[in-house]
């Protein structure tokens, strides 16, 4: 229980396993080794790089390693039957994107359909970015640990890669290759980096070890994010190659994904978690009974409140110290309340157009649904399309087409009822669930409205742009009785709608199912 006197002792030795070969994205390990963080607790830690073949859930689950990093492929690794525990969450955003050579201004992900595409093992997440942008998988190539991706891109044998933040678009700007960006956070696809993990097993027979190892571990990427030239030099010590050059690209980067500015460094939420569940089952990654029991560490705040308290007995603080510390945790508690609130928010809403995402709507869906069937009601989905909005994005550009899909979702808002729910689930994608309904007829009057409110013109750039919308309307009962098929129902409804000349209203019928099964 002690904290003072550790170096009186022999430190005790412990191994971290890390997910890739030196680099700034391990800066906080590093930082807490070399300025004396795991000794001050009392741990002489070795930082193993990884090597070709290896696994580091094998390595941690085996004991070979104590504690390692990973992505939130962890999940994986635990479904698998390692018993992993995540103990902080370092990046708050996943660094993976994709990466395409740039050839005109205006592209967007669309471009993409019907090309090759190149990823690594890990990448789920941009498995669901891809299905949710509609981009036909049978175009994904899975690429080898000894592939030179970056090779692959540059000589035009694949359209895209994926990759981190980071690093290839660091590598194709020093050979001066043109390149574009797409990030699957631009789809509502958000889940945690790089994660500290470690083993049930040293868990259970090291508690206290576990709880030091973690504190120091956070410790020195708070040093790393305050720090970021002085963290520099220190990891150059462990990747010599670490230029200047590298680093003013690299270090804003990955400081970015801590966002040490919102929620404390290595803080875990299990809602979040619980999304990116959602997300890996989506995927095909993770089965529908997947368990997250037992996955997340029991971290945030009481931690740091164990170590106040502790620090309190150990030192004897006089009562006026006391009541300062106990002030200034009140005021951490209310910056971290509203911090979370913001976090919740973000990951249950567009941030584009502030609507609610496909996320927070599938939840509200199913909730409508049970109440429907009990209380016997008619609900409508309405599934809208923003006709020719790619056309109108090529011509105007992306910047004219995000301020076009905001006007459209402030005046399909004034359409429905406060009661209602409207989210937009994709680019130029918006549902719409209607409650309470006692017949079909209020549906379609909804659907006229909206319809009218996306036809009047848009000023852009001292133009006038007229567009349409196609929409497809299910119902519930009468078309499906759960969430997934109501939605089913009434896309393949909006895809009628469009193959009839688009500016169209559709109710669903199973004569469109028939037909789609012969095409």
């Amino acid at each position: 229980m002690l904290l003072w006197g550790h170096s009186a002792f022999a430190l005790e030795k412990v191994a971290l396993q890390l997910k890739w070969s030196n680099s700034y994205q391990f800066a906080g390990y590093y930082a807490a080794k070399e300025l004396g963080y795991y000794q001050d607790v009392g741990l002489d830690v070795q930082i193993k790089p990884l090597q070709v073949g290896m696994n580091v859930a094998q390595e941690v689950s085996s004991g070979r390693a104590n504690f390692g990093t990973g992505s939130s492929g962890l999940l994986q690794a635990r479904q698998d039957g390692l018993p992993v525990v995540a103990l902080a969450a370092i990046f708050q955003h996943s660094p993976y994107v994709l990466i395409a050579k740039k050839y005109k201004e205006d592209q967007s992900i669309q471009d993409l359909s019907g090309k090759p595409i190149l990823l690594r093992r890990l990448a789920d997440e941009l498995i669901v970015y891809l299905k949710r942008e509609k981009i036909d998988l049978k175009e994904v190539i899975a690429s080898s640990p000894e592939m030179n991706t970056l090779e692959q891109l540059r000589s035009g044998k694949v359209s895209a890669i994926s990759g981190y933040v980071s690093n290839e678009p660091y590598e194709l700007s020093l050979v001066g290759f043109p390149y574009v960006i797409y990030s699957p956070r631009t789809a509502g696809i958000d889940v945690y980096g790089d994660n500290l993990f470690t083993s049930e097993a040293e868990i259970r027979k090291h508690p206290e070890r576990v709880a030091l190892f973690r504190q120091a571990s956070i410790r020195g990427w708070e040093y790393v994010v305050g720090n970021p030239e002085e963290a520099a030099e220190i990891v150059r010590k462990y990747a010599p190659e670490f230029s200047d050059k590298k680093a003013a690209f690299e270090v804003p980067r990955i400081n970015a994904l801590v966002r040490s500015d919102l929620v404390p460094v290595g803080y875990m939420n299990e809602e979040r978690w619980k999304n990116t569940v959602q997300i890996y089952q989506e995927a095909g990654a993770l089965r529908a009974d997947f368990d997250l029991t037992g996955f997340i560490y029991d971290t945030n705040l009481k931690d740091d409140l164990k170590w106040a308290y502790r620090g309190l007995l150990i030192c004897m603080v006089i009562m006026l110290v006391a009541l300062a510390f106990l002030y200034y945790n009140m005021q951490i508690n209310k910056r971290l309340k509203l911090s979370l609130d913001q976090l919740n928010h973000l990951s249950q809403h567009d941030p584009l157009t502030g609507l609610p995402n496909r996320i927070l709507f599938s939840d509200r869906l199913q909730r409508a649904i049970l109440k429907a069937r009990r209380d016997r009601q008619m609900l409508a989905l309405l599934f809208i399309d923003v006709d020719h909005f790619k056309a109108i994005n090529d011509s105007y550009g992306h910047q004219e087409g995000d301020e076009l899909l905001q006007s459209f979702a402030k005046r399909m808002v004034a359409c429905i009822r406060d009661s209602d729910s409207f989210a937009r689930i994709g680019g130029d994608e918006f549902v719409v669930l209607l409650e309470d309904l006692p017949n079909a007829s209020g549906a379609l009057e909804v659907a006229k409205k909206i319809q009218a409110s996306v036809s009047a013109p848009v000023s852009a750039n001292g133009s006038f742009i007229t567009t349409t919308a196609s929409i497809g309307i299910a119902l519930y009962p009468e078309d499906a009785h759960t969430d997934e098929e109501l939605m089913k129902c009434a896309d393949l409804a909006m895809y009628e709608a469009k193959q009839a000349g688009r500016n169209k209203i559709y109710f669903y019928s199973m004569a469109i199912t028939q037909k789609m099964k012969k095409l």
